[in-house]
């Protein structure tokens, strides 16, 4: 016989964590089930490239999106270690892989991504990582404890954030990118390259433009051979190649889908089944702010979309409105990003980009501004923004 919820949230992010605040606020009595695989319960991801790795005393209780008696004070049914396996839409049921039936009034769907693997002959070797969850976080950094020597692939954020890590932590770090600067996808190629001068002259080494050809090893690995044929030591490697989203319950339960597989959603973050909203890295959303269709896969996103799909969830519709805004941390740098990371086809410096205190304005064919991209070494300067 099926378990009867009112709310049921699929998904351990900051997402879910703050459907159910804005749920709880609103509604102080309906029945809440959160499920997520994880052992954890909801936690926020961005500490596991940064603050978790730098510092043995950070705990994963630290990273919890909420207060660890939150579920029992709240009223909320916390279901960790299992998954959500089939989503049944004509009886609104979700199907757990421990067996369990849960029957819903309403649904979220906040399941998240999943890091791209390599198909690169001995990818399985150990000490060969991606970063997504807080055990890969807390194993990476019992890994790198014994390291000297590490190797990151890929460029982008969790690349960066990670060799910035490392490099505080004295360690000798190698990345390589098929592009030809950092943050190829998200910033200009002016930014990109300053931004590798920067770690350069902290002792960083970069192998653009080339990939990994074999890692090597019997057990562990001990060196990455790229495809221009040169064999680089490695400890520790940390592969960081982007991200596929979570949706194959939505897909196989006929909800429609975006070409690159998010969850078509409406300025509600309802999905086109009137009792199921999706938050998050997989909601394809009506982006008010931006006039456009897409998926953001961002921390701020998650939990503000969670915030609203919650609400309107219990009663109070909310129409998500918010204009993007991305953070990260590296060494001693701050970048905020704010508008839209696709847009500007050209870029415009205000400051000084050499020593990492400026603006920058991204802009569309017809000169309208996009997106800003603001680096600092003063987080308190880039509040003020």
């Amino acid at each position: 016989m099926a378990e009867q919820t009112k709310y049921l949230i699929i998904g351990g992010g900051p997402a879910s964590a703050w459907a159910t605040r804005s749920i709880r606020n609103v509604d102080g009595t309906g029945r809440i089930m959160l499920v997520t695989r994880e052992p954890h319960p909801p936690y926020d991801r961005p500490p596991l490239s940064k603050q978790l790795l730098l510092d043995d005393a950070f705990t994963p209780q630290d990273a919890y999106s909420w207060p660890e008696d939150f579920a029992a004070s709240s009223g909320v049914d916390l279901v960790t270690g299992t998954a959500a396996r089939t989503l049944r839409r004509t009886d609104h049921c979700v199907v757990l892989e421990d067996g369990r039936t849960i029957q819903y009034e309403k649904l979220l769907l906040a399941t998240g991504s999943s890091p791209r693997k390599l198909n690169t002959p001995g990818f399985d070797r150990k000490n060969i990582f991606t970063l997504r969850t807080l055990d890969d976080a807390l194993a990476l950094r019992t890994a790198l404890s014994g390291a000297r020597k590490v190797v990151l692939v890929g460029c982008g954020t969790i690349g960066m954030e990670v060799a910035a890590v490392c490099l505080q932590k004295g360690l000798d770090v190698t990345l390589l990118d098929i592009a030809d600067r950092p943050w190829a996808r998200m910033a200009s190629p002016a930014t990109g390259h300053a931004l590798r001068k920067y770690f350069e002259d902290r002792g960083a080494r970069f192998l653009l433009r080339t990939s990994a050809r074999v890692f090597e090893g019997e057990e562990a690995v001990t060196a990455v051979h790229t495809e221009q044929g040169e064999r680089i030591p490695a400890d520790v490697v940390v592969v960081g190649i982007g991200v596929f989203l979570n949706t194959e319950l939505a897909r196989n339960a006929g909800l429609p889908l975006s070409e690159n597989g998010a969850v078509h959603v409406n300025s509600l973050l309802r999905t086109l089944d009137p009792r199921i909203w999706a938050a998050g890295d997989i909601a394809y959303f009506e982006d008010l702010a931006l006039n456009k269709r897409w998926n953001a896969e961002h921390h701020l996103n998650a939990k503000w979309q969670g915030a609203a799909a919650g609400a309107t969830m219990a009663g109070t519709d909310t129409v998500y409105d918010r204009v993007p805004y991305f953070f990260s941390d590296l060494l001693d740098l701050h970048m905020i990003l704010r508008g839209d990371p696709e847009g500007g086809t050209s870029a415009r410096v205000f400051g000084d980009q050499e020593a990492m205190e400026f603006v920058e304005l991204y802009a569309d064919t017809s000169g309208r501004i996009r997106m800003g991209l603001a680096m600092s070494h003063s987080e308190e300067r880039l509040d003020a923004l």
